[in-house]
């Protein structure tokens, strides 16, 4: 069809040329110039139409070779899809290292209660459900700092980090401070290869965590760390004390 209307084109083409022109006429002939101009001019314009239609047909056709959009869309989906797989199976165990990730690592078994006779459990249990510091990203250790300071400790820092260091090494034990490389708990329960903590920017979507119950197994946890009493905390005994109670 293309070699057919492309020819065609050529025909008239040609034909707008071999045309006399108003130029060769008779000059005595006025009538037969004037026609002779007529044709001239119609077959000019007939031709550049066929010359045109025949350049959209030829680019037509040349898109209708193409698969359409939507198809081609598709085929770079399912092209992505397995990559898209892939790396949200890497996020997602990222965030489960990272002590961010699930608000139980129980598969839904009942967390046991933590042991609010221990003064810092109690402080820390205090604002369970809620986000005291102000912060919307990265504020266990924050969190964690601001209770040791609202029982008498020594500031910690707001890194989980820097509470590797923090007061002096301990086994697993209810008060104590469990660090994580990127989480950091006060201990509420001690299981038999896990513990119960109470931790800021718990569970939840990023950005609006709160403070909460969650189990870590025990092999998770890099070191529990017991906050050392200071003359401020041995002043401040009744004040525990009415925590408790």
């Amino acid at each position: 069809m293309q070699r057919t209307v492309l020819a065609l084109g050529a025909t008239l083409l040609w034909a707008a040329a071999a045309s006399p022109s108003p130029a060769s006429a008779s000059a005595q002939d006025h009538v037969k110039a004037k026609h002779a101009k007529r044709i001239h001019v119609r077959c000019q314009k007939k031709a550049q139409g066929v010359a045109k239609k025949a350049q959209r047909v030829v680019e037509t056709t040349s898109k209708t070779t193409t698969e359409p959009r939507a198809k081609q869309k598709a085929k770079h989906v399912a092209k992505r899809s397995p990559r898209l797989l892939e790396k949200t199976n890497k996020s997602s165990l990222a965030l489960a290292e990272s002590g961010h990730g699930a608000a139980n690592a129980t598969n839904g078994a009942k967390l046991e209660s933590p042991d609010t006779a221990n003064a810092l459990v109690a402080l820390a249990m205090r604002y369970d459900g809620n986000n005291p510091t102000g912060w919307s990203h990265n504020w266990c250790a924050h969190y964690l700092n601001m209770v040791l300071q609202e029982a008498g400790y020594p500031s910690g820092g707001n890194l989980a980090r820097e509470y590797a260091s923090y007061g002096q090494p301990t086994p697993a034990r209810v008060g104590a401070i469990a660090v994580m490389p990127h989480h950091v708990g006060v201990v509420g329960f001690v299981g038999d290869d896990y513990v119960i903590l109470v931790s800021g920017n718990h569970g939840g979507s990023s950005g609006h965590r709160t403070v909460g119950l969650g189990r870590y197994a025990m092999s998770r946890i890099t070191t529990f760390r017991m906050p050392l009493a200071s003359e401020a905390i041995m002043e401040d005994e009744p004040k525990l004390a009415s925590v408790k109670g």
